[in-house]
């Protein structure tokens, strides 16, 4: 289906528009985006691309159609087309990516397009992302095209733009804004899920609760700042460590917690290999160099849980037995 335009108005799908309306979170509504693009506007590839908050860098979010540039790719702004509209706001239509020197414009030729049309999204005339169209053929897109891409990408700006407020607003409130770990009210919400899974289809997870061995004594001794450093330092250790599909979070003061999936044996491998990895870490403080240990518990969902909490209790009871046994070890219960 296309959309007919003239100089006062365009008309889109009312399903597209319903759809949107709809849309539960930000990864939806992309991901609605990139599929109807091509729909209203023909073409054999259409993406969204988002600043990710680095400073030359764009990141691909969405995506369909045509995979020549794969979703979660990191663009430079240097050196592209997406990049140059990124930057001066102002829509680009290229017709020949045969002859084009841009670095993301080769790569779309090679994957066999052979025009692409990139606009602004725009909110209060900062610009946020683009979106992105190509075509297999030559000398896909002319000025009506642009016109009704542009207006799109206008109307649609306000709507993305209030979703990444939304996004960051929950980020920041499940997010410990010291460490970065999601905190413990993220903790519910996800340990929550993962036992209805257990509950539902037996999906094994297990709980690693952790904390610093003597923590205290940091703060007492070299103060508070230092006893940051060294949660920030220890949480740095611990995101290089666990899977991407491990949740890590920090629930109070220096204990922490990592959901896991899978059964005990690959959360008390984990654990173990967490705390070797923290024993041999180091913390520079001024002339210090200051070593920590880390006891651990573990546990795992069994047939008697009916609550998140249960779990948390026994892995805090397995922690209780690693710190009595004399710290620095791992007890699984």
């Amino acid at each position: 289906m296309s959309s007919s335009i003239n100089h006062e108005s365009i008309c889109l799908p009312i399903t597209f528009v319903n759809e949107l309306s709809k849309s539960k979170d930000l990864p939806e509504t992309l991901d609605l985006i990139s599929h109807w693009l091509p729909q209203i506007i023909d073409a054999d590839r259409a993406s969204v691309c988002l600043h990710n908050g680095q400073e030359d860098t764009l990141e691909v979010y969405a995506l369909y159609g045509n995979k020549a540039i794969e979703a979660n790719t990191i663009l430079q702004i240097n050196n592209t087309m997406v990049g140059r509209v990124f930057q001066s706001k102002t829509l680009e239509i290229n017709n020949n990516l045969k002859e084009s020197q841009d670095f993301d414009c080769k790569i779309l030729h090679g994957g066999g397009l052979n025009s692409c049309m990139d606009v602004p999204l725009q909110k209060s005339g900062a610009c946020f992302g683009t979106l992105n169209l190509g075509s297999l053929r030559e000398n896909a897109y002319q000025t009506q095209h642009a016109v009704l891409l542009e207006c799109i990408a206008n109307w649609l700006a306000n709507y993305l733009h209030a979703q990444m407020e939304i996004t960051e607003q929950k980020k920041r409130a499940e997010t410990d804004p010291l460490t970065k770990a999601s905190n413990r009210r993220c903790l519910t919400i996800v340990g929550n899920e993962l036992l209805s899974k257990w509950q539902s289809d037996k999906q094994p997870f297990a709980m690693i609760m952790m904390d610093i061995d003597n923590f205290k004594q940091f703060n007492d001794r070299y103060g508070h700042n230092v006893g940051d450093l060294v949660l920030v330092t220890f949480s740095k250790v611990i995101n290089q460590v666990i899977r991407t599909y491990d949740h890590f979070f920090r629930v109070g003061g220096d204990e922490f917690v990592i959901l896991v999936s899978g059964n005990v044996d690959v959360a008390g491998k984990l654990a173990e290999r967490i705390r070797l990895e923290v024993a041999g870490m180091t913390v520079q403080y001024d002339i210090h160099s200051l070593h920590i240990t880390i006891s651990c518990g573990v546990t795992t969902a069994q047939l008697k849980d009916d609550n998140l909490e249960s779990i948390y209790n026994r892995a805090d009871q397995a922690l209780y037995l690693s710190k009595k046994n004399g710290r620095d070890r791992t007890t699984i219960n």
